[in-house]
């Protein structure tokens, strides 16, 4: 087994197996990154309300084994529909050529909860007739407001060992902590942990954090949701320790190095 690795000198010709080391390279250093994820999102697809439309960033998405890149900006617009809207990437496989595979991903808004093994959640939101949809939060606990408000609680993030909640919710809630004077060093260490790691942080750890901080026994079935809830209990925890010591907080002391 070798690697081959041209040599981009000035008056070199690129030979054939050279080419084909650049391309074989290219595909299986992604591939390879991202094998042990489960599909779904990997990195990106940030979701923005801009007017009547959605704006979906550039990501990288996990469809069985492939790994598919969008590299622009994708827009759906909207309307009120006084129910629950999904917006959902669906895959699609052209394996018509003989001389490639198409991966073909589309964006769609539907009302309809069911979806196909090929479709994957990136938001969901209830906009009301008049109202102005919103994707920006007052608070923690506001990222599950039930109307005209975006939300990421059940997008489907590939995680390693398994789907994870989105990296939005998980550095919120991370950056809450450590502004908080009350939060202890187990909750310090977490949120480090979740602003450093890039992509989803896989769902074992998360389970196991929320569980051995609530002091819960960890469930047999995680799902998104659960996690959040979990999280949002901890945030109110660590803001009610903080008000109830607020008024018997002690003078800081500093240290002066000379």
């Amino acid at each position: 087994m070798q690697n081959l690795y041209p040599l981009f000198e000035r008056n070199r010709i690129l030979k054939k197996e050279l080419l084909w080391s650049l391309r074989d390279y290219s595909f299986a250093h992604i591939q390879l990154e991202y094998q042990e994820y489960d599909q779904g999102i990997l990195r990106g697809y940030e979701i923005r309300v801009m007017e009547n439309d959605l704006v979906i960033g550039p990501g990288i998405f996990k469809y069985g084994k492939f790994v598919c890149l969008q590299t622009e900006e994708e827009r759906v617009p909207y309307t009120p529909k006084e129910q629950l809207q999904y917006l959902r990437i669906k895959v699609e496989v052209d394996s018509s050529s003989q001389d490639y595979i198409a991966y073909k991903m589309g964006y769609y808004l539907t009302t309809d909860e069911k979806k196909e093994e090929n479709e994957f959640e990136l938001c969901r939101f209830h906009l009301r007739s008049g109202a102005r949809l919103r994707d920006q939060y007052r608070d923690f606990g506001d990222m599950e407001t039930e109307y005209d408000t975006v939300s990421l609680i059940h997008s489907e993030w590939g995680g390693m060992g398994g789907k994870t909640l989105s990296p939005t919710i998980v550095k919120y809630f991370a950056r809450i902590v450590l502004e908080s004077e009350n939060s202890q060093l187990e909750d310090r260490s977490f949120a480090y942990l979740c602003l450093t790691q890039p992509g989803g942080i896989p769902v074992h750890v998360l389970a196991s954090y929320v569980s051995k901080r609530s002091g819960t026994q960890l469930e047999t079935v995680v799902n998104n949701q659960l996690i959040y809830r979990s999280m949002r209990s901890i945030i109110e925890e660590i803001q009610k320790v903080g008000e109830k010591n607020g008024g018997s907080r002690k003078e800081r002391h500093r240290i002066l190095v000379d």
